[in-house]
């Protein structure tokens, strides 16, 4: 693999630019020349005003060329680039976004070949939703893998067609070396909703492949991407804001609690936020087999104090493929009476969501009445998860597959 970075959010061409830039008009018409176009996934950016998008393509350059309207056409070049497998990748960041938009993009060689028009929309900056997906883990359902990710995904959407994002708890794909992967990745990445919906993953112990898994970077373009956390190029801890929420993201595979821990308070007191969401892969809270295993167990005794001291309020994991929610937890200690369908934390009191599968890839059983569980189901069926946000409650409604029922609901509410 080779990487190479460009000039960041470097703008190329607007209309009347002589780079083959063409009217929003012409946006849904045939692409002026062939493209071989693939993995495209819209990510998350730094906050609701932005993308980042991540793709790879015949061709020795990359760019983005999107639009609201025909009179405010862009084109940015990717910032960074590289190649796998002989084939090129790039990454590129979509800035300045107007709330309330229909925004159409296609990915081109900054010349004359592009892309099929996508599209995505943007909010209207107030209360928001986005779905939580436990371990797609593609692969593990044997070879060829089957359809259970591309279902479930186009379940959500389907059912929740106004979610902001999508957000994974690791685990992307199953197999451990960089090889193995790649038909994975492949398969993950093909689902249309990925093309309009921002992604935000969270790194899992299969993504990081015993230090070989250098797709997680490559696949996903983040965020405030940081060296903290980090175990293979480009899997480091990020963060965003959306709305006023914030949420960070924290690369486990990397056990480094005090530096994880400097990572969440410089975050946190670079900005103001309404609620603060952490995920990460390993649940230290969880009901499944991994309960039990050292990393876990070391994170559980060592991080959960942290997220309590710096006053999180959701942490979203996965790892245990099955569902998981805790009483509010104060450190390692169980907030008495907190079990129930709505509740109000006081400072220090954390609540633990560990997803099942959404695929239906894998599952594991539930290990034990462990003395932090609230809630724990294995029915055997994948589920994800709605959550919802305005500035006073932040909801979390977790749904079966593919028939609707609702597991579980839970709302966090601020204290009046």
């Amino acid at each position: 693999m080779t990487r190479r970075r460009l000039a960041a959010g470097m703008v190329v061409g607007v209309v009347g630019a002589g780079l083959g830039v063409v009217a929003l008009a012409n946006l849904g018409g045939s692409p002026p020349a062939a493209l071989d176009v693939d993995d495209v996934v819209l990510g998350i950016g730094a906050t609701e005003t932005s993308r980042n998008l991540a793709w790879s393509a015949n061709s020795s350059r990359g760019c983005v060329e999107y639009a609201s309207s025909a009179d405010d056409v862009r084109v940015v070049e990717a910032h960074d680039s590289g190649e796998r497998d002989g084939d090129p990748w790039f990454h590129a960041t979509l800035t300045d976004l107007e709330p309330s938009a229909e925004y159409r993009y296609r990915v081109g060689d900054c010349a004359a070949a592009w892309s099929a028009p996508m599209s995505f929309t943007t909010d209207d900056g107030g209360s928001f939703s986005f779905l939580l997906f436990g371990d797609p883990q593609v692969g593990a359902d044997g070879t060829p893998p089957g359809p259970g990710w591309a279902m479930t995904l186009a379940d959500a959407v389907g059912r929740f067609p106004h979610a902001d994002f999508l957000l994974t708890t690791g685990d992307h794909v199953n197999a451990t070396t960089n090889a193995g992967q790649t038909p994975q990745w492949e398969l993950f990445t093909l689902p249309p909703a990925l093309t309009g919906y921002p992604l935000a993953p969270t790194v899992g112990n299969h993504d990081e492949a015993y230090g070989t898994g250098v797709q997680f970077g490559e696949r996903f373009a983040l965020p405030n991407l940081s060296t903290v956390g980090e175990t293979v190029a480009g899997n480091g801890n990020y963060w965003f804001r959306y709305n006023g929420a914030l949420f960070m993201s924290l690369n486990t595979e990397d056990l480094d609690v005090a530096g994880h821990a400097a990572f969440l308070a410089e975050t946190l007191g670079a900005t103001d936020a309404t609620w603060t969401v952490v995920s990460f892969h390993h649940g230290p809270f969880a009901a499944g087999v991994h309960v039990g295993d050292d990393d876990v167990v070391m994170l559980r005794e060592t991080l959960t104090p942290v997220l309590s001291d710096l006053g999180i309020d959701l942490v979203l994991n996965g790892h245990d493929h099955s569902y998981a929610r805790s009483f509010l937890m104060n450190g390692t200690a169980v907030v008495p009476g907190t079990g129930g369908p709505r509740l109000t934390p006081r400072d220090g009191e954390v609540l633990y969501l560990t997803a099942n599968s959404s695929s239906g890839s894998k599952f594991f059983p539930l290990s034990g009445d462990h003395p932090w569980l609230a809630v724990a189901l294995q029915d055997g069926m994948p589920s994800y998860t709605h959550v919802s946000v305005s500035r006073e409650t932040l909801s979390l409604t977790t749904v079966r597959v593919p028939d609707g029922t609702v597991v579980d609901s839970v709302t966090l509410e601020r204290e009046p």
